[in-house]
């Protein structure tokens, strides 16, 4: 009796908490427990009779699609917003390709001065001395190239994640969906875990790296340098690239930062945040060109933070308490 209950949970975990919802929650779990006990008076054992029950009721797509068409201007409302599978698929396959270039994107931007440096030390053993002053201006081409492609990713793959138009929306999932979602992020557990502590080695490697590379090189060699960056470049990559994935799971579940208590509180915060900093800013200039507290009217910027942090928290307990009532 429990896993029907918490199958019919499953369901409607996500819906808006109408009365509407909350009735029809109540009528399937009605119509699921009387069907149960009925297959237990017919002698069929609890696997059996539970089995039999979830096969009957378990397809409900179609009494999702019309509740969320009897239900259209409420999401509206809630920036609510209903995916199907196929559509599921779509932004996963999206996001594995954002996070990937986000990640590589990143990672040639920390490349950048390690490439500029490792193309100078290669001309010099290459070039003559005499080559040094252009070379010194060409090693900076480089540089500029990998900051380029990078920039370049950012806003290609930038317009991509702007065209679901997913920021900011509660979403909501079909039963059979959630579950194979459920499923999927279960497995990539693992894989995100040894990805972040791979990352946190690499990070922890690259200052020590580049101290064996000083004692090793000289004080004076620029290898340490690359080689620091080079760490740091592949950990921030793995952090990008799977914390991304991971987020993407997150968001198509409403967990983690993606409840909906969550989703509606951040429209309000950031909305003030938009007025307040700004704020904060023009007041700190107007103390210091009017009053010349350049020095002291910086505590205006910790204050604002720790106010905001502040209500941000109160706000979300009120939304969860008031939408759990």
């Amino acid at each position: 009796m429990d896993t029907i209950k918490q199958y019919v949970e499953s369901i409607f975990v996500n819906l808006p908490r109408t009365s509407k919802m909350l009735q029809l929650k109540e009528d399937m779990l009605t119509d699921m427990e009387d069907k149960y006990r009925q297959l237990k008076a017919e002698g069929k054992s609890e696997n059996e009779a539970i089995g039999a029950v979830l096969s009957e009721f378990g397809h409900t797509d179609k009494l999702i699609a019309e509740y969320h068409s009897e239900t259209e201007s409420e999401q509206t409302d809630d920036h609510s917003v209903y995916l199907s599978e196929t559509q599921v698929e779509a932004f996963m396959q999206h996001r594995s390709k954002y996070g990937m270039a986000i990640g590589a994107g990143v990672a040639l931007c920390i490349l950048a001065p390690a490439i500029m440096i490792l193309f100078r030390e290669v001309a010099i053993l290459v070039f003559s001395s005499a080559a040094m002053e252009n070379i010194d201006i060409l090693s900076v081409i480089p540089l500029f190239i990998f900051i380029a492609i990078a920039v370049g990713i950012f806003i290609i793959f930038g317009s991509k994640e702007e065209q679901f138009d997913l920021n900011k929306k509660n979403i909501i999932l079909d039963p059979d969906t959630r579950v194979n979602l459920n499923r999927e992020m279960k497995d990539f557990k693992p894989s995100f875990a040894k990805a972040i502590a791979s990352g946190v080695i690499l990070c922890i490697l690259a200052p020590i790296s580049l101290l064996l590379a000083v004692v090793l090189l000289g004080e004076d060699s620029a290898w340490s340098v690359i080689f620091l960056l080079g760490f740091v470049a592949v950990g921030v990559f793995l952090f990008v690239f799977y914390g991304t994935l991971n987020s993407t799971y997150e968001k198509l579940l409403s967990i983690g930062d993606y409840k909906p208590e969550r989703v509606i509180a951040s429209k309000l915060t950031d909305t003030i945040a938009g007025v307040i900093f700004p704020s904060a800013t023009a007041v700190y200039l107007f103390l210091g060109f009017v009053y010349n507290a350049w020095g002291t009217a910086w505590i205006i910027f910790p204050i604002t933070g720790i106010l905001f942090a502040a209500f941000s928290s109160l706000y979300q307990g009120f939304i969860e308490t008031k939408r759990k009532k």
